[in-house]
This record gives structure tokens, C-alpha cells and sequence, in this order.
């Protein structure tokens, strides 16, 4: 079963007196990354979460956003930072004395809206209990992406498996495309070298004729490249049955396809053979594009 690498998660509750919004979404990467967008304060609740995910997903660029609302009183009881609150009056006023604005200062809602000058205090057995019901939405969000990530997985095995059906007719094509090419070259060639030795006072070598006959149609024969072409094209349907992270080791038969069609279309030497190669590769350049998508 494949897995797609894009999803989306959203859960929402209100937690006491707040309203918790959680949101997971995972886009193509070729490694596990996270985009933490959580509130300052809550690196347990980060933490956490990572983990949580890491044991789901195994690539992809995951974004967690959490929103708690703006009214952080609900959390805990406010505490003023004294020290600071004087050392942002003390900056104010050196700025404004430097400047040679005097009569400017800044109110008290300004200065109380600097970082940290109002903090909030939370009971530890009340944090750990928000904490906890956070990580349960996370827990939902969780789910959703993967059910959503297993559909679209299951979108891309299908249309992928009628790609490699289209891999296999053409092979088949190549296949009878290339019954008795090589004979039919072998008596052209044979022919050619028996005129041109008619024309000629010296006497052909018959023997050393027939050795470079044979390597010359080893060189021209596409049947090994065939057979590991279908060899992958067979994995390539065993992987995507299989539980787990097909998504790196499809892309790397993928280029293996690529390479054995590359070989076939240069030992061919036959024009329908050719365009049966370029549509091949088009195939392969198409399953591809789906498979970056694949965890």
C-alpha cells in the first residue's frame, strides 16, 4: 500500500476557558522536517509533538500550528516583570533624550505590551493537564492526515498501476518488433560482405567473418535489457503492496527502467523500436512525477 506524503489535520476543542486550534499539514520532501508554529512558553506540547509525528510519518514537510486564542489570562494568573518594565522606560526615555524629543514618552498599555514585561503563571498540575488534552487533539489531527495520506495513496497506486500496464504493452510490442530483427540484419550484412568480397581480388576470412558477426549482434541484441526491464517493472508492483516507505526505492528502479529503455533505443537500430522507446520513457517520466509524492 502506498502512502501519499501530503495531508491535512485539523482538530478544535475548547480546553477550560480556551479555545485550542490545532492544524497539521504535510507537503513533498525528501526528508522528515517540521515547521513548529506553536505559542512561546510550551516547548513540552512542542516536543511531544514531534515525537507523536515522527512515529507516523517518515518524510514529508510537516507544519504544526497551534492557536490557544489571545486571552493567555485564561492559562494562568498574570506577573509583572518589574525589572524589565523599568529597563524598557529606561531605553524610551535614552531614545527620546537622544533624539531631542523630550516631551515624548511612552504610555503604560505601550510599555506593558513589550515581550515579557506580563507574564503568566500556571499551577503545575493544571498546565499538565492542559498539556495533556492538547496533545490528544494532536493525536486527532494525527489521524485525519494519515487517513488522508492513505487515500491519496491509494489514488496514486491506481493510476500508477495503469501506467506500468501501458510499460508492459509496450514492451510486448518490442518484443514482436524484435522477433528476427537481428537474423534479417545478420543476411543483410552477410549479403553486403559477399558483394563486396565478389568485387574484390583478395579472399575473405569466413571464419573471422562469422567472429565479428556474433560480436557485432551481441552488441545489437536488446533481449537482456528486456528482461531486467520487466524484472522492474515486477518489484516495482511487489513495493507497492508492501506496508512502509516505498517512496525512495520506487524512484531508484524508476531510474533503472530509464536507463535499460536508453540502452534498448541506442542498440535497437530499428525506427519502430525507437518509438516505442520514446513512448516508454514517457510512461516511466510519468509514474515518476507520481512517485515524488510517495512516502
Amino acid at each position: 500500500m502506498l502512502i501519499s506524503m501530503t495531508g491535512y489535520g485539523r482538530a478544535e476543542k475548547k480546553i477550560g476557558e480556551i479555545n485550542v486550534v490545532v492544524e497539521v499539514r504535510a507537503l513533498n520532501s525528501r526528508f522528515l522536517e517540521f515547521i513548529m508554529r506553536i505559542p512561546r512558553g510550551y516547548e513540552v506540547i512542542e516536543d511531544r509533538t514531534k515525537t507523536h509525528l515522527q512515529s507516523i510519518l517518515s518524510r514529508g514537510r510537516v507544519t504544526v500550528t497551534m492557536n490557544f486564542g489571545s486571552d493567555q489570562s485564561a492559562i494562568g494568573e498574570p506577573k509583572l516583570n518589574e525589572k524589565l518594565l523599568i529597563h524598557y522606560k529606561n531605553i524610551a526615555e535614552k531614545a527620546a533624550l537622544t533624539l531631542d524629543r523630550k516631551t515624548e514618552s511612552l504610555s503604560m498599555a505601550e510599555l506593558l505590551r513589550f515581550p515579557d514585561v506580563v507574564t503568566y503563571v500556571t499551577d503545575s498540575e493544571d498546565l499538565l493537564k492542559f498539556n495533556t488534552a492538547v496533545m490528544k487533539l494532536v493525536d486527532e489531527a494525527a489521524i485525519q492526515i494519515q487517513a488522508m495520506r492513505l487515500r491519496e495513496g491509494d489514488l496514486l497506486e491506481q493510476a500508477i498501476s495503469a501506467q506500468l500496464k501501458n510499460i508492459e504493452d509496450i514492451m510486448a510490442r518490442i518484443v514482436a518488433a524484435d522477433n528476427g530483427r537481428l537474423e534479417q540484419m545478420v543476411d543483410k550484412l552477410r549479403k553486403k560482405i559477399s558483394e563486396m568480397a565478389s568485387e574484390s581480388e583478395y579472399q575473405a576470412d569466413e571464419k573471422r567473418i562469422e567472429q565479428e558477426i556474433v560480436v557485432w549482434s551481441d552488441k545489437l541484441d536488446i533481449s537482456e535489457e528486456l528482461t531486467r526491464l520487466d524484472a522492474h517493472v515486477q518489484h516495482f508492483n511487489e513495493l507497492m503492496l508492501e506496508n512502509g516507505d516505498a517512496g525512495k526505492r520506487l524512484n531508484f528502479l524508476l531510474q533503472e527502467m530509464n536507463r535499460e529503455a536508453n540502452t534498448i533505443g541506442s542498440k535497437a537500430n530499428s525506427t519502430p523500436i525507437g518509438h516505442a522507446v520514446v513512448e516508454l520513457k514517457n510512461e516511466i517520466e510519468r509514474i515518476r512525477e507520481q512517485v515524488q509524492n510517495i512516502q
